[in-house]
């Protein structure tokens, strides 16, 4: 899934968040990139993607979870979840997967603020021409 060519970009939202579309306007201008973007509102990931996510971001199952989303702070904050558990329970409720999150051959990272997209087009630009 996380197989990307040299300008493709893999762009994970929740078009339900206001600040995911707006973050995907921005994405959609970056230069000289293909964007492959994947609504998780309307599309289910396995838990296979999911794993392949965490490790291309390097981060935990945990750490995926929106922290402040009220799924996370109703069902897994405080108590303690098996990473198996929390996968089938982020699989499940993929409105609580912190989004958006940009990919690309170089990096991936999650990004905080919608014009963070324009920051990383820059670092993306500053890698190609080095």
């Amino acid at each position: 899934m996380f197989e990307l060519g040299k300008n493709e970009i893999k762009f994970l939202y929740n078009s339900k968040k206001l600040e995911d579309k707006e973050a995907y306007a921005y994405a959609l201008t970056l230069h000289k990139h293909v964007i492959n973007e994947l609504d998780i509102s309307k599309n289910d990931m396995t838990p296979t993607q999911v794993s392949e996510l965490a490790n291309k971001l390097n981060k935990r199952i945990i750490d995926l979870f929106d922290k402040d989303s009220e799924y996370f702070k109703d069902q897994i904050q405080g108590k303690n979840i098996v990473e198996s558990d929390l996968l089938t329970l982020l699989i499940k409720e993929k409105s609580a997967l912190k989004t958006p999150i940009l990919i690309s051959e170089e990096k991936a990272e999650v990004l905080e603020y919608p014009r963070d997209t324009i920051k990383i087009d820059m670092v993306f630009n500053a890698i190609k021409e080095d």
